[in-house]
């Protein structure tokens, strides 16, 4: 992060700037709830993650302004109760969140919510998405193109030298393909690992991790069974699958209810809604954006099309802004 960025918010912050957005915010019903991904203490440049330092002085800074809350009072309390609300969110159930993120959760008693993948943790131990990442991290570009050339899979790339535009241009294109095509794609993938004797270590949290972790601090969701994009599969029997059958598998296995889903790639289409609304009680399909509760007590179709903030900023201050809209007042 640029020293001049870390300036400007920390002086906004200083100046009260954040204070004034959270009290407009507060007196027009808009709550923010956060996603996180990986909270490791090495530097990723295809995938950043957010360092364990940075991630203890953002909860302390929200907890200094807000009460967070499990997810599941969203629906379950009233606005009234919810004025004053954060919600904490990690997707996908990555081992780190075992090791870096749970102790500082625990430490200052923040509820969060996991969304998790069932199928891969039980199968394969990690997600199609990481196989796009190794496969950037241990081969040429000259590999990786003519890998993708060979099976007619033509992807423009804006960088070769960017890491991450590089696993960005990948993974948006094998996100416009159905699901049956990405994942005969990610299979021979896999197998090519396995033919030049690189394995993919397991990164997911299994069954018996996810039992370690204290019911008080960690509620699960679903998020599908091989997260697939959403915006693209309107078989009913293939979507009904990766939502029902994620949540009951995870129902099984924590002993916990499961009434939230996220949607991967924030991806949906109305088939996947409809089945959604018959299975969850809130569904997450937008990101960058407050959950409006006077939108909740109008209409309880909102509860199916909320949004989160994703984290991915370098300071505290900055995602004290984030999170009241100020990235998105300048974007216009």
């Amino acid at each position: 992060m640029s020293s001049f960025r870390n300036y400007f918010f920390k002086g906004l912050y200083k100046l009260g700037v954040g204070n004034w957005l959270l009290y407009f915010n507060r007196k027009n019903g808009k709550v923010p709830v956060l996603v996180f991904h990986k909270i490791i203490p090495e530097y990723d440049e295809i995938w950043p993650g957010i360092h364990p330092k940075l991630f203890e002085e953002i909860l302390i800074l929200i907890k200094k302004h807000y009460t967070v809350l499990p997810l599941n009072d969203l629906y379950l309390k009233s606005s009234s109760e919810l004025k004053n609300a954060c919600f904490i969110t990690f997707d996908d159930g990555y081992k780190d969140y075992l090791d870096y993120a749970y102790p500082i959760l625990k430490k200052h008693k923040i509820p969060s919510t996991l969304f998790i993948l069932p199928y891969q943790i039980t199968n394969r131990g990690h997600i199609w998405t990481s196989a796009i990442i190794f496969f950037i991290k241990h081969y040429s570009f000259n590999d990786i193109s003519d890998f993708f050339s060979q099976r007619n899979v033509i992807i423009k790339y804006r960088d070769k030298n960017n890491y991450f535009k590089l696993n960005l241009d990948i993974t948006k294109h094998l996100c416009n393909m159905s699901h049956v095509e990405r994942m005969s794609l990610i299979f021979e993938l896999r197998q090519k690992f396995v033919t030049d004797n690189r394995v993919i270590e397991n990164e997911l949290l299994s069954f018996n991790e996810l039992r370690m972790l204290g019911s008080d601090i960690v509620s699960v969701a679903s998020h599908s069974l091989t997260h697939p994009s959403f915006k693209k599969e309107f078989d009913p029997f293939f979507v009904e699958s990766e939502l029902k059958d994620s949540k009951e598998i995870i129902e099984q296995e924590t002993k916990q209810e499961v009434n939230a889903f996220a949607f991967p790639f924030a991806n949906c289409n109305e088939v996947s809604i409809s089945i959604a609304k018959k299975l969850y009680k809130l569904c997450f399909t937008r990101i960058n954006d407050f959950v409006n509760l006077n939108s909740i007590k109008k209409d309880q179709d909102y509860l199916y099309d909320l949004p989160r903030y994703n984290v991915h900023q370098d300071s505290a201050a900055e995602v004290f802004f984030l999170m009241n809209g100020f990235h998105k007042k300048l974007r216009g």
